[in-house]
């Protein structure tokens, strides 16, 4: 819960306040004079290139009242993708999407993207279904389809996602995980200086973050968080858009509605040096 000041307003709501000179409002990303300003020495006069993975996981081959199959992630996936081609600079072409998928599939994927992106580009990580904690190790885990609940060896260690993203040479990784206990990738921190930059600064600076759903046992199948993550998305008219600034936006329906608290923070060892992934609106007609 965001705590109060002497002001009787919250950390949350001061963030919010602040932040609204930042915002420059438009629907198309055709200005190039507006991306120099925004994206100062790193704008190259053509947009920068976004790629995605996109990961919805519905049905389990190996099933059972421990690990049951689900409604709302292969839709989610979905849907995540066609806002991202509708509104953001992401062509089809960059963005891949995983239903249902082996951890074969999804180590490949991550394998692929390490040879086809440069430093240059941004890489946002989507990830929907089951996911594990484990209290003694430390440990969480994405399932893919093909977990079972008798053995690890085919569950997604949060490490070897942290290693990957560490490893896969962008300018800005995003890493947004609805996944119960997903927040144990990451090491969360106060991001209010951050939110104080211009966008300029938050783009040239690399930064690995991580925005999850929350740290419950166990994560509901309809989720508020992709749903209020996707309306904000949807409904944003800022031209570039920082992550931490979609955050809490989020953040607040969310823990009105749900008991999940979202986390947001620095994916820790992997090469963030305190900028900030930015959505940049294009409409697409």
């Amino acid at each position: 819960m965001p705590i109060k000041n002497e002001t009787g307003t919250t950390k949350l709501e001061n963030i919010q306040k602040l932040n609204v000179s930042t915002v420059v409002t438009t629907e198309l990303v055709d200005n190039k004079e507006a991306l120099k300003e925004n994206l100062g020495e790193e704008y190259s006069g053509t947009l920068p290139r976004y790629f995605a993975l996109i990961v919805g996981v519905s049905d389990y081959k190996y099933e059972n009242l421990g690990l049951p199959s689900l409604a709302y992630p292969v839709k989610d996936a979905n849907r995540f993708k066609q806002l991202l081609i509708d509104h953001y600079a992401f062509e089809p072409k960059n963005i891949r999407l995983l239903e249902n998928p082996q951890r074969s599939a999804v180590i490949d994927a991550f394998e692929q993207l390490s040879g086809e992106i440069t430093p240059k580009d941004n890489l946002l990580v989507f990830y929907a279904g089951h996911g594990f904690y484990d209290k003694e190790k430390n440990f969480g885990y994405w399932l893919p389809s093909d977990a079972k609940t008798s053995t690890k060896s085919d569950w997604i260690s949060n490490t070897i996602v942290r290693d990957y993203m560490s490893a896969i040479p962008t300018k800005h990784t995003l890493l947004i995980s609805d996944a119960c206990f997903s927040g144990s990738i990451f090491k969360s921190r106060g991001v209010i200086g951050d939110l104080l930059q211009k966008i300029s600064e938050m783009y040239k600076y690399p930064s690995r973050k991580a925005m999850t759903s929350g740290n419950l046992s166990q994560v509901p199948d309809k989720s508020f968080f992709t749903d209020y993550l996707i309306k904000r998305l949807r409904d944003n008219t800022d031209l570039f858009l920082p992550s931490q600034t979609l955050f809490y936006r989020i953040y607040e329906p969310v823990t009105n509605n749900s008991p999940a608290t979202p986390q947001f923070g620095v994916v820790q060892g992997t090469g963030d040096e305190g900028g900030d992934f930015i959505f940049i609106k294009r409409e697409r007609k």
